[in-house]
């Protein structure tokens, strides 16, 4: 038993030296820091005293990489905005400078990319228009208006098949998109498919009854037709629309040459030579109402001004 009271009376001794130290704060967290963990106390200090430097000067990096690609997107911004000023005025070629410019800089905005790809258009530069075109796409891939412009820039090529698939890809997602169905017909038209056209141009008529693209598209069908007297209500209607549309006012023109209303054919290609005196075609087209009328010496001046204008005009003429 006496064994067991004086160890009983040794546990209770370091009991109280223990809770003396708690007692004591500052005197255990020293002793117990002494004891414990003074190498590790020094460590931390050591690593802390190396690393402040460097999160300081990964901070300072940080901070220039935002701030240059803060910088090169407002750059890119305002090559943007420029780029849309040259293309409204017509300039083109400037356009195109600005829009590649902004792309060197920042090549994530899709206007730059939609914006080059009119402006090549505009050149004639198809096949690169829809290169760009194909960019603005994987940025923003909704957006149906740049959709139809490549498919209109595939048209140009002559990849007539392409575009159709454009076309109907677009009016899968947005069967309501009058310029779709639109250009879906002339598609059409190209492949020789002409009801299917025809059914393209209602469709787009149904939607915009005020589109006049759609009214002269079924009226150029009728034509292939020969339906004239058909056709001719529709052209009347697509420049009653729109009567600043040189080609409408030729088409039509052709179609009263059709029905042999020669004199009133004359007065449609004046239409059209009236706002677009380059349309070399408008003045073939007047040179041959005149010639119908047996006013050959006048008609020859006509073909003269048509040949001046476009020298391959009559390339392919028999001779």
């Amino acid at each position: 038993m006496s064994f067991c009271v004086i160890e009983s009376r040794r546990c209770l001794s370091d009991n109280f030296n223990d809770m003396y130290y708690r007692l004591t704060t500052g005197a255990f967290l020293s002793v117990t820091f002494v004891r414990n963990y003074w190498r590790k106390g020094l460590l931390f200090f050591l690593i802390a005293a190396l690393a402040l430097p460097c999160c300081r000067a990964m901070a300072v990096t940080m901070q220039g990489k935002i701030y240059k690609t803060t910088s090169k997107k407002h750059s890119a911004r305002k090559l943007i905005k420029a780029g849309n000023a040259h293309y409204k005025r017509g300039r083109y070629e400037r356009a195109v400078k600005a829009y590649n410019n902004s792309i060197a800089r920042y090549p994530g905005y899709f206007e730059a990319w939609d914006g080059l790809g009119n402006a090549l258009y505009c050149q004639g530069n198809y096949g690169m228009a829809v290169q760009a075109y194909e960019k603005a796409l994987t940025i923003n891939p909704g957006v149906s208006s740049t959709r139809i412009n490549k498919g209109i820039a595939l048209y140009k090529q002559g990849k007539n098949e392409e575009a159709l698939k454009v076309y109907e890809k677009v009016l899968a997602s947005e069967p309501g998109l009058a310029s779709a169905w639109y250009n879906k017909g002339i598609a059409l038209i190209a492949l020789y498919r002409y009801n299917e056209a025809m059914y393209a141009f209602d469709k787009a008529m149904e939607i915009d009854p005020k589109d006049d693209l759609a009214w002269h598209g079924k009226g150029y069908v009728l034509i292939l037709f020969g339906r004239y007297n058909e056709a001719l209500q529709f052209f009347g209607k697509a420049v009653q629309a729109d009567p600043k549309r040189a080609w409408a006012w030729n088409n039509m023109g052709i179609t009263l040459n059709r029905l042999g209303m020669h004199e009133e054919a004359i007065k449609a290609f004046d239409k059209a030579i009236a706002i677009n005196p380059k349309n070399a075609r408008a003045w073939h087209n007047k040179a041959n109402s005149l010639y119908n009328l047996g006013k050959y010496d006048e008609s020859v001046k006509f073909y003269n001004k048509a040949v001046e204008l476009d020298p391959l005009l009559y390339a392919g003429a028999k001779r």
